[in-house]
């Protein structure tokens, strides 16, 4: 990069950051939805508690290898762009050009575009908002955080401070009442998956790389940080060190409110679901609203500073459109072009793209320059030896071997078990080249546009994109919506699987809504919750395998029954003696905390009961003979004797009888009537029973 361009950076971008500014950048940008939603996919992955706590820790470890490399590079070349500066310095334009391309189209498109999607999600569900209206949502929230980035540096900084600061008030009641009122095990717990191999621990750690990912991003600022050899590793290492901390601090509470295997099963609603354990429904919505502050802050932040990468290329004259990409607005002395080029994209790949996807390769893209840069260090001892360096890696050459070390795992991870999507990045990437190319053909001179205030075109921008929004309601589907409570961890009736709700309850809830000309917004709520969600209006109906009793008929309205031959089942052990309940008396017996079972057992005399808060510990217990016996519901017993779950157990006989029905609000009589009378046309054709013999095919 030439001195002329060097010069102008460091007259036009102002150091305004301190410690306290970067150290809430880093946090800010990391500290988001991946605290929440990325617990119960590490523990997928690694297959058992200790491995998924193992993942953590290491890949906060690499990252923090990652964070003192990086400050090597950051003390030498402190200028606004991070990363594309250090990339540019050691390896050349074409290198920068496409780090700061994938930066550009996929990785701060996808991930903007992915929290603003999160977000609408759970503000609508909060605020009980028309799905319809969720891109609109998205838009506004997008819209915000322009105009506060859009305002000034400083405005955006105390934004972040804010955000962060509030974001940790629930994770910090999460934390320490799971802590001191969780009494479940947390280290050798297993998450029902095969998770030991190696392979699928280094998913675990990817997965765990995800959410600390923006911890490189401060550097981008470096031109705006006060005194950055001093500041800038202190914020990254100050930050990562937290997050450690806090991650770790999570996911044990997690596990002491939830048993692993539900953690999994619940998917991104198991800090929601662990919550209301806690506190109730009311500790279910704290959490979301923190999920949103979270996000806002991750918004903010991400913004903040992958505009700046753009607004490097621009000033260098790389990207078609430079001179606007490169302009600093002269109000607020931020690069405003920049931020809504990014914003712009990111509410497309919102609407068009699989935000999820969209993420997993952005962050393997983004270790890919990760590495380069840690190799940087190396060259950049010989080739730049007489450069000031006020900051030196510590344990050099150990440190930024580790950080390598860590950047192969990545890659072993994603090519072993997503190879597609490992080289559609990097096709995404090099689709770079030919712009790169094209404009380094090109010639100065480009036509000037005319002056506008920076501001108004925001403004227009954003009331434009809302209007257009809000008037495109009417093409998406206007039927009315029904909330419908469940708790997504009952195999096989309620559950999730990959990020999916699905089960033999949500699949009989969405054919017999959709009959009864409604849409379905399912709310995860925990079990012991669903009929408080009912009777404090949370939720319109519930449906989770309720059994229909004189007690829940006082408090609510059941439609009419759509399995009539469920109830309670004894399982024992194949030629136990046992052979009814009468045979009990000094047995241990299994049941599940909470449930009929349990209720039904306490009954009985003369045994030894063990609740459990989850099957997969009841089945575990049950396989290395610490129970005798288990009383649960028969079909799930059936479903996970079909599965080999339950090991060398055979049925003793039915205990009692029930009839499962869908739960609905007293004050919503006429949803039960259309319920009632859709149950009533799939008796007729056939359809309830093909599906009950879809998902409980041999059960007893």
């Amino acid at each position: 990069m030439n001195n002329n361009t060097r010069t102008m950076e460091s007259q036009e971008l102002k150091p305004q950051l301190g410690l306290l500014s970067a150290m809430s950048i880093v946090v800010g940008v990391v500290l988001g939805a991946g605290a929440f939603m990325k617990p119960p996919a590490v523990l997928a992955a690694a297959g058992d508690s200790n491995l998924a706590l193992a993942a953590w820790i290491l890949g906060g470890m690499f990252s923090a290898a990652g964070g003192l490399t990086l400050c090597e590079l950051g003390a030498m070349f402190p200028r606004t762009g991070g990363v594309y500066v250090y990339l540019e310095e050691v390896f050349g334009e074409k290198t920068a050009f496409l780090y700061g391309w994938m930066i550009t189209f996929l990785f701060g498109p996808a991930t903007v575009g992915a929290l603003a999607g999160y977000f609408s999600s759970v503000f609508c569900l909060i605020f009980d908002i028309p799905n319809n209206y969720v891109a609109v949502v998205s838009a506004g929230v997008l819209a915000f955080v322009t105009f506060v980035n859009s305002i000034s540096v400083t405005a955006a900084g105390r934004v972040q401070m804010v955000a962060t600061a509030c974001k940790l008030i629930p994770i910090v009641l999460l934390v320490v009442f799971g802590l001191w009122k969780g009494n479940g095990q947390v280290l050798g717990m297993s998450a029902g998956t095969a998770g030991a191999a190696a392979p699928v621990f280094s998913v675990a750690v990817l997965a765990t790389l995800f959410a600390y990912d923006g911890w490189a991003q401060v550097a981008a600022l470096g031109g705006e940080i006060k005194n950055p050899a001093k500041i800038l590793p202190r914020a990254i290492i100050g930050g990562l060190t937290f997050l450690v901390i806090v991650y770790v601090a999570i996911n044990v509470a997690l596990l002491k409110v939830l048993p692993a295997d539900q953690m999994v099963a619940l998917g991104h609603d198991a800090s929601t679901i662990a919550a209301q354990k806690l506190f109730g429904l009311t500790g279910g919505n704290m959490i979301s609203v923190g999920i949103m502050i979270a996000m806002i802050g991750g918004l903010n932040g991400y913004i903040m500073t992958l505009s700046r990468v753009l607004y490097s290329m621009g000033v260098r004259g790389q990207m078609p459109g430079s001179r606007l990409w490169g302009k600093l607005d002269s109000d607020s002395n931020t690069p405003v072009c920049s931020i809504v080029f990014l914003v712009s994209i990111s509410f497309v790949y919102n609407l068009l793209f699989d935000a999820d996807r969209l993420s997993n390769i952005a962050s393997f893209s983004n270790w890919i320059f990760y590495m380069l840069t840690f190799v940087a260090v190396f060259i950049a001892r010989r080739r730049f030896a007489d450069v000031p360096r006020p900051y030196r890696v510590p344990l050099y050459p150990l440190t930024p071997i580790v950080a390598i070390c860590g950047a192969l795992y990545v890659f072993y991870g994603m090519v072993s078990t997503e190879p597609l999507n490992a080289l559609f990045s990097i096709g995404l990437t090099l689709a770079g080249l030919p712009v790169f190319w094209y404009m380094a053909g090109q010639q100065d001179g480009r036509r000037r546009l005319p002056r506008v205030k920076t501001r108004y075109v925001v403004a227009v921008c954003s009331l434009t994109l809302l209007a257009m929004m809000t008037m495109s309601i009417r093409v998406f589907d206007l039927r009315p919506e029904i909330r419908v409570a469940t708790e997504p961890s009952l195999v096989p009736f309620s559950y999730q699987e990959q990020g999916t709700l699905q089960g033999f309850d949500v699949e009989l809830m969405n054919v017999a809504a959709n009959r009864a000309g409604f849409k379905v917004v399912y709310l995860p709520v925990s079990f012991e919750n669903l009929f408080d969600a009912l009777e404090k209006g949370y939720a319109d109906v519930a449906i989770a395998s309720l059994s229909v009793t004189t007690a829940r008929q006082e408090k609510v309205l059941f439609s009419q029954p759509y399995i009539n031959d469920g109830g309670l089942g004894l399982l024992v052990r194949s030629g136990s003696a046992v052979k009814s309940p009468a045979d009990l008396a000094g047995k241990n017996v299994g049941v599940h905390k909470g449930s009929t079972g349990e209720q039904y057992a306490r009954q009985l005399n003369g045994l030894k009961l063990q609740p459990f808060q989850s099957d997969a510990d009841m089945a575990m217990a049950f396989n290395q003979g610490s129970v005798d016996a288990v009383i649960h519901d028969r079909l799930i017993l059936g479903y996970l004797l079909n599965r080999q779950v339950f090991q060398n157990g055979q049925f003793a006989g039915e205990l009692q009888r029930e009839d499962y029905a869908i739960a609905v609000s007293k004050n919503h009589k006429d949803i039960g009537e259309k319920l009632n009378k859709a149950l009533e046309d799939l008796q007729k054709n056939g359809e309830l029973t093909a599906l009950k013999a879809k998902w409980f095919t041999g059960a007893p």
